[in-house]
């Protein structure tokens, strides 16, 4: 599937729109991003950006809860969001004939939301219900302690649940604070991937869609330094989750995609590297899998595993030779052939969800400022050479670099001598 026609403009005082019409689809997807997450909140406000987004579906002066939910669902859309480090997206799938709708809906809830303080405080219980449940599931939350060691002392390294602590705490003047501060629009994008005309959804955003001109927030605080971090968070578990890796590169560094046919190569599927020795090989694993995250000022890399827990240190050993090997060797042709065409794979299938499109559409405004076309990733990918994947990897894959959390029964003694 190839790329449509891109369009982007500014209006009502600094609002991004940017739109992508596809042709020979009958859906649209269209999203409201808001450059404020969890980093840019303060230590008690822990939890905001997260607890904004629920509130956004609790009342309007126009709609309740359940007419809320009810609106799109009711013409066979779907209506969600969703809060990150970096920002906050409302977003709408709908056939193409209920963008009116779709933009009058989402409008409706980032502009107009009331913060009805009964609803506040039903709504803290929810989520801290929610934090309680993300807290008994292992295998998410050792990914939040990992950040948290790779980040420590940054906002980037709180979660973006917020901790019970603050949440519990949350009065309607902090969240109508916060909401005032960060939702203006010279902060706020709107994206739209699928079948529209773009001059009808202009149109349709200034009709509805009003926030406060404002200012665009500040830059976020800068990342610390980063010192190694070997961590053991007690529990009695049947596995041993375990994080090991380091911080990596910022969205726009210039050792972003190497880094990518990196992974791909190291811990990105079946064939990977991590997966065929820890779980093929040596039957060490269930889950093994390695990822690089990327922020606008730094990142992480991090290798993944759930683990029996005597088998913890003889696992760890496994995939800390996989990296020195890389380290040493790089990887060979037909790897780096097998990982590009990945990439190249996955962004061109990603083609055929409109939803896909309208998300790549934000994030190349909010970290590029501009529309980075298909062809142009495409020849970031294939410009990746052994040299700078060997670079990544003498910058990620240093032991003494290296960072290893764990979740789960195993002694921090079985595991200091490791690194």
């Amino acid at each position: 599937m190839t790329e449509g026609v891109f369009h982007r403009d500014l209006i009502d005082g600094g609002l991004t729109v940017v739109g992508e019409e596809v042709p020979g689809v009958r859906s649209v997807s269209i999203g409201i991003w808001i450059r404020s997450g969890s980093r840019h909140e303060k230590a008690d406000q822990s939890g905001l950006s997260h607890f904004i987004e629920h509130m956004a579906f609790k009342g309007t002066a126009k709609r309740n809860a359940l007419e809320i939910a009810r609106s799109l669902e009711c013409v066979g859309g779907h209506l969600d969001a969703f809060a990150t480090r970096e920002f906050t997206c409302f977003y709408a799938r709908v056939l193409d004939e209920h963008l009116p709708l779709a933009v009058e809906v989402l409008s409706d809830i980032v502009c107009h939301s009331l913060f009805d303080g009964d609803e506040i405080e039903k709504e803290k219980r929810v989520v801290l219900d929610e934090i309680r449940q993300f807290e008994d599931t292992p295998d998410d939350q050792i990914h939040d302690l990992f950040s948290a060691a790779i980040w420590k002392g940054h906002p980037l390294g709180r979660s973006v649940l917020g901790a019970r602590e603050t949440v519990s705490s949350f009065k309607r003047a902090d969240v109508v604070s916060f909401f005032d501060t960060n939702y203006v629009s010279p902060n706020i994008i709107v994206s739209v991937a699928g079948r529209f005309d773009h001059g009808e959804l202009l149109r349709l955003l200034e009709d509805s869609f009003s926030r406060p001109h404002g200012a665009r927030s500040e830059e976020a605080v800068p990342v610390p330094g980063y010192n190694r971090q070997i961590q053991v968070h007690d529990r009695d578990l049947s596995q041993e989750y375990v994080c090991l890796g380091t911080r990596g590169f910022s969205y726009g560094h210039e050792l972003r995609f190497p880094l990518l046919v990196l992974n791909v190569s190291l811990g990105g599927g079946m064939s990977s590297r991590l997966f065929q020795k820890v779980r093929e090989r040596e039957g060490l694993a269930y889950a093994v899998y390695s990822y690089a995250d990327f922020m606008k000022d730094s990142g992480l890399f991090c290798a993944f595993m759930g683990v029996a827990p005597d088998s913890t240190p003889k696992a760890l050993r496994v995939v800390l030779d996989e990296f020195a090997a890389v380290r040493e060797l790089g990887l060979s042709r037909d790897e780096m052939k097998s990982a590009k065409a990945q990439l190249k794979g996955s962004l061109i299938l990603g083609l055929e969800s409109m939803s896909n499109r309208m998300t790549r559409l934000a994030k190349s405004e909010i970290y590029w400022g501009r529309y980075v076309s298909l062809d142009e990733v495409v020849s970031m990918i294939e410009g990746v050479d052994s040299e700078a994947v060997s670079r990544a990897a003498q910058a990620v894959l240093r032991p003494e670099k290296l960072s290893v959390v764990a979740l789960g029964p195993c002694p921090e003694k079985d595991l200091t001598g490791l690194l």
